[in-house]
């Protein structure tokens, strides 16, 4: 099958054609031909007016909710969610009931992208039913496929099991990954620790509960690392997801700088709202880490700008609408995200002047995943997204195709759509 897009705009940074304005040409799922204008026969030839092209997204942090939690996602919602916001490479965090932990579970959700079309790789979980107690079969895990190991889609309190994870895991091309949170200062928090956790009466949750967990489990890389006698694994990492705050940002940065093998990332709402957004005691805006403040929104903004953050993700966590039709206090914490990564970082990252925005969401966590990202080129796999301006529109709650409605970003307005998703020969998303 034959493809030709006409006057394109490339916003692939990895590309030759960068910012070029180009006609392509796809025969059997690869580009064929890329130029400033092609003329040629073809079974599909799309032309409109504002085409863009993008990278399909590659997001490092879904919370699994499968087995157990189909009534918040399947497997077929869950795809459908992907496919429409771009996102061909999932990496799903261990949170589904009964959790991920047999070799077998690892190598089930990985035949699932054959299934379905786009790449799930599952995260293995570095204790037992994600208690904290007793180790999972980490090696075991590894040698069915697992390459990212967290305690669910939290940290591990445990200081004595933490640091023995990292030093069996740090002897494998593996990445530990932690959403730092200290729980005995975040317990019970609903909000950001500031002027409307005082306004509202709500306990928050003080920025100290996420820095001192990051400065526990630096000390205990450097330690361990100290001791390792020259077996670390060169590709071994510890990876630190969701920051909210300055000061974490200014934690890794410092780790950069003395050679850590560390990574970092954002959620997208933690780059557009504040602690403000709860003021109305809009559950749909509880999430964790919580907004923060102006100060913190500006640092991991910075933390983008130079190279401290490493990607952006989705941090997708689906609810049941029951969930979130609560009072605020009793409320589920989280938001669904994975149809609107790419639009949100895109329209943020754009405003914010940020070069090679696409790098955040696909070509950096692909790295960091250890996959290939999509690129553009001649003789490269189609892989990527045509985006096409639009007047302005107000996301809804019918524009969603997941199970779960918990969007954070309802009533957001955007001037682009996503037209087309396309892998290889097929057209996996249509508008």
């Amino acid at each position: 099958m034959r493809i030709l897009l006409k006057s394109i705009l490339v916003q692939d940074s990895q590309s030759e054609f960068y910012n070029q304005r180009v006609d392509m040409l796809a025969e059997n799922g690869r580009w064929i031909q890329i130029a400033p204008s092609i003329e040629a026969k073809s079974d599909l030839r799309i032309e409109q007016k504002g085409l863009s092209w993008a990278p399909a997204v590659v997001d490092l942090r879904v919370h699994h909710t499968l087995p157990g939690g189909e009534f918040r996602e399947d497997w077929h919602s869950l795809t459908a969610a992907a496919k429409k916001g771009g996102v061909l490479d999932v990496l799903l965090l261990p949170t589904g009931n009964p959790v991920p932990q047999q070799p077998e579970a690892i190598q089930l959700i990985r035949s699932k992208s054959a299934e379905f079309g786009i790449h799930f790789h599952p995260m293995a979980p570095l204790s037992i039913d994600n208690k904290g107690e007793n180790f999972s079969d980490l090696f075991d895990l590894h040698r069915a496929g697992a390459t990212w190991f967290s305690h669910g889609d939290g940290s591990l309190q445990s200081v004595d099991l933490m640091a023995k994870s990292l030093q069996y895991l740090q002897t494998l091309p593996v990445t530990l990954v932690s959403r730092p949170d200290t729980s005995g200062l975040s317990l019970y928090g609903q909000v950001h620790e500031g002027l409307q956790s005082t306004l509202l009466g709500l306990k928050g949750i003080p920025v100290l509960s996420e820095t001192l967990s990051i400065k526990r489990d630096l000390d205990l890389l450097d330690y361990v690392l100290s001791n390792s006698f020259g077996h670390t694994h060169a590709d071994f990492r510890l990876h630190f997801s969701c920051l909210s705050s300055t000061n974490s940002v200014e934690l890794i940065r410092q780790a950069k700088k003395k050679g850590l093998p560390v990574s970092a990332d954002v959620a997208i709402h933690s780059l557009v709202y504040t602690e403000e957004a709860v003021s109305g005691f809009d559950t749909l805006k509880k999430v964790n880490p919580p907004f923060r403040s102006d100060k913190d929104l500006s640092g991991l903004w910075k933390g983008i700008a130079d190279g401290t953050i490493d990607a952006v993700v989705s941090d997708h966590c689906p609810h049941e609408q029951e969930a979130k039709e609560l009072e605020f206090d009793h409320a589920s914490f989280g938001t669904i995200g994975l149809e609107t990564l790419v639009l949100m970082w895109k329209k943020q990252a754009q405003a914010k002047k940020i070069a090679n925005w696409d790098r955040y969401i696909s070509a950096n966590p692909a790295k960091l995943a250890g996959i290939k990202s999509s690129q553009l080129g001649v003789g490269e796999i189609v892989k990527g997204i045509l985006f096409q301006e639009v007047d302005s529109y107000a996301y809804q709650v019918t524009d969603i195709a997941g199970k779960s409605k918990n969007s954070v970003f309802l009533g957001e307005t955007f001037t682009e759509r996503i037209l087309h998703v396309m892998h290889g020969e097929n057209i996996v998303y249509s508008m």
